[in-house]
């Protein structure tokens, strides 16, 4: 394991935290993740926008969030597609990534599909 860059440690101190971005966190930081939850992976959109942020502020997890397949054939199925769900939520609430609010139903229906599908 290398050293946490900079822009991780800032992420893990003052970023936006949740279930799946604490799991994508600790699998590319730790390479595992914890099993203190039964379902790890982003369960609606701003699950999905956490991870997203996360990605954001570490550009180097960006390149390997494909370790994430390895969680479970759901994080598999959502990594395939983890551009177009992103690009889905961007266009239902516009400066998402930045904090604007709304509903996103086509991108919560997307990604149960990609569940389900799984």
């Amino acid at each position: 394991m290398s050293a946490m860059s900079p822009a991780a440690i800032e992420w893990h101190l003052h970023g936006e935290h949740g279930i799946s971005s604490e799991a994508i966190f600790d699998r590319l930081s730790f390479g595992g993740t914890s099993p203190r939850w039964n379902s790890n992976h982003p369960l609606d959109p701003s699950d999905f926008r956490r991870c997203e942020l996360l990605l954001r502020a570490v550009p180097e997890f960006r390149s390997r969030l494909s370790e994430m397949a390895a969680e479970s054939p759901v994080w598999a199925a959502l990594v395939s597609r983890w551009q177009e769900i992103a690009a889905l939520l961007e266009e239902e609430v516009p400066g998402v990534y930045e904090g604007a609010n709304g509903s996103a139903v086509r991108t919560y229906a997307l990604m149960k599909a990609i569940e389900a599908a799984a």
